[in-house]
């Protein structure tokens, strides 16, 4: 099996199932990311296996040709630096959260969720 098509089959489920979460459950996704700095041990244990993850996904999958292999890696680099940042500047996961919910960006971001998800999806299953 091809890896870009392995990985579309890994994030194209999670991220249409969270993409959906943000349209039913908002304000829950609006208190996760207001609280999301709230817990020391969570930002940590957050922050390294967000590390470790994107560390896999980016040394196994660092393709640029094509518009899957181009998402998928951009997933992976968004993991590690979403990762470092949260392992380097801890309040920066807590700003970055207040800030979102205070835009009312939630509902941006599930639909930017719904169709990545849903092309991964697609990418990973029937095409």
């Amino acid at each position: 099996m091809d890896t870009t098509v392995f990985l579309a089959q890994l994030w194209g489920p999670a991220v249409l199932l969270v993409g959906i979460g943000m349209f039913l459950s908002r304000a829950h996704y609006a208190a996760v990311y207001r609280n999301i700095g709230s817990e020391a041990l969570a930002v940590l244990i957050f922050a390294m296996g967000s590390i470790a993850l994107g560390v896999l996904q980016v040394t196994t999958h660092n393709l640029w040709n094509t518009t899957p292999q181009i998402i998928v890696s951009l997933l992976g680099w968004g993991l590690l630096i979403k990762g470092s940042l949260f392992a380097l500047v801890p309040k920066f996961g807590d700003r970055m959260g207040d800030w979102a919910a205070d835009t009312k960006l939630i509902p941006i971001a599930g639909a930017f969720m719904l169709i990545i998800g849903i092309y991964l999806t697609w990418i990973g299953f029937l095409a």
